[in-house]
């Protein structure tokens, strides 16, 4: 018996992580799913028909007090699945238990330890945040963003100036860092120089550079540095840019589980 392989590995987590989104019915994973935790709360939770609509209409002051707060709550605050909770799942407890045993005979304390073990130098195979979302098990360290994530832009406003605009940063406890690239929001009218400053985990910076030369809509260029360890962005130079063109510097996901 062998250890497994990490394609073989790596199509296991991929196909928990989109049952549980599955599951779950995020819409970030599937847009327009019709069930599910968000679903769900805009079907029966909020409205004009919702508990606490319903409640607050009973027209008996003891059952108003008594349940008018809690159907509030439930109203306003939309619930969410916990972080790991469908590890409480029998059949599901029992795969992630099976990982981590299959893992512990090859010496590693389990699955997360393994992925640690291929990821500690450069990223190599990492769980979709999805399964760490509602599965549990894997650190932050071994999740990939579960989409693509835009972390800054820049409008130019001549060949060499415009207005950089910081969107998002990766949240360093759910994630681990990604892959830049330097996407086009509109078409380009011009061969543009792009340097990014982009901050690792450690929070130190690197310099990126690309020539994006390819000029249509949405176009995506990799930045000189391709490793998937960056998290933020806090600079965009460009040099040989046209007034109004609109660049992202885009955080990519590691793989589309969406056929897992």
């Amino acid at each position: 018996m062998a250890l497994i392989a990490d394609n073989d590995l790596q199509s296991i987590l991929d196909k928990l992580a989109r049952f549980a989104s599955l599951a779950v019915g995020d819409p970030n994973f599937v847009a327009g799913l019709n069930a599910g935790f968000d679903a769900a709360s805009a079907a029966v939770l909020t409205g004009d028909d919702s508990i606490a609509t319903l409640v607050l209409g009973l027209d008996d002051l003891d059952q108003e007090a008594d349940l008018l707060p809690a159907a509030r709550d439930l109203s306003e605050n939309n619930p969410t699945p916990p972080t790991g909770f469908l590890i409480s799942v029998k059949e599901i407890s029992a795969m992630l238990t099976a990982l981590d045993t299959h893992c512990k005979r090859y010496g590693f304390k389990g699955l997360d330890d393994r992925l640690t073990a291929l990821n500690s130098s450069t990223p190599t195979l990492r769980a979709h945040g999805f399964f760490r979302r509602y599965l549990g098990r894997v650190t932050a360290g071994n999740s990939f963003i579960p989409s693509d994530m835009a972390l800054a832009q820049i409008v130019a406003t001549g060949a060499t100036t415009g207005t950089f605009t910081h969107l998002a940063t990766i949240d360093k406890s759910s994630y681990a860092g990604a892959k830049l690239v330097a996407k086009n929001v509109g078409a380009l009218g011009s061969t543009t120089g792009v340097t990014v400053t982009a901050k690792k985990a450690d929070g130190t910076t690197q310099s990126l550079t690309a020539s994006i030369s390819t000029l249509t809509d949405g176009h995506e260029t990799d930045l000189s540095v391709t490793t998937m360890l960056f998290y933020d962005v806090t600079a965009i130079a460009i040099t040989g840019a046209t007034s109004g063109n609109h660049i992202n510097i885009v955080a990519k996901t590691d793989r589309d589980i969406s056929a897992a």
